[in-house]
């Protein structure tokens, strides 16, 4: 395999682990707010199983369109602004080009390289604008490149993982109920929580033991804490 085969290998590994890092934070979150949602119902509701399986089902619905709208939105948000500030930056360095030569120049002496190199590789950059322009964009104005990612399909994929993850602490109440129902959802969610610590430890390329425990016991500690809750609540309202 030649070396430029290799790094489009590792940019498209890096690609599908930032895909997999949505569609894992879309099911982690929809485990952790639902089983805080539903486990709260439960303390104050546990002798009606079916507010608690209701509020649960259309909790997750609805927080899942809530996350898939906020994707969207900020997805189109962001890319908007940084739209606008490519647009005067390209402006600005239209006007005064030689301020973005003087500007690449000191940026890359500060990366190390000496004052006659940084020239030169300035020199060669400015024989085409475009090439100037991204250089002087990405280095010194510190601003991205617009990516071509489909926020449609990101907002689709956060509403999905989000309601698969919901199920877990749901699908124990449609089953069973009462206390039976409230541990079982506590051990399913955190059965679940427990394997997203796994792949996020694996792709952090950290101990994915220890990162699978610390999502399990947040996953318990959330969910009765907020089962106390919900009953100190109902007992005083």
């Amino acid at each position: 395999m030649s070396e430029l085969e290799q790094v489009r290998k590792r940019q498209k590994r890096i690609e599908i682990k930032g895909q997999t890092r949505d569609f894992v934070f879309g099911v982690q979150d929809g485990l952790i707010s639902i089983l805080g949602l539903i486990t709260g119902v439960f303390g104050a509701f546990g002798d009606q199983p079916k507010v608690v399986v209701v509020t649960g089902i259309t909790g997750a619905i609805a927080a899942a369109i809530s996350m898939a709208a906020g994707s969207l939105l900020s997805a189109e948000a962001e890319k908007d602004l940084l739209v606008a500030e490519i647009k005067d930056a390209k402006s600005d360095f239209d006007n005064e080009p030689y301020i973005a030569q003087q500007s690449l120049m000191v940026e890359l002496q500060d990366a190390g390289l000496d004052k006659p190199t940084s020239y030169k590789v300035v020199q060669l950059l400015s024989k085409k604008e475009d090439t100037l322009f991204q250089n002087f964009r990405s280095m010194v104005l510190d601003l991205p490149g617009i990516e071509n990612e489909n926020p449609y399909k990101n907002a689709v994929v956060m509403f999905f993982s989000f309601v698969l993850g919901s199920l877990f602490p749901i699908v124990p109440f449609l089953i069973t109920s009462g206390t039976t129902a409230y541990i079982a959802a506590l051990i399913s969610t955190g059965s679940a929580l427990f394997v997203m610590g796994i792949l996020k430890g694996y792709f952090a390329k950290d101990s994915m033991l220890k990162s699978g425990m610390k999502f399990f016991i947040i996953a318990v500690i959330a969910g009765v804490l907020s089962e106390l809750i919900g009953g100190v609540v109902s007992s005083n309202f």
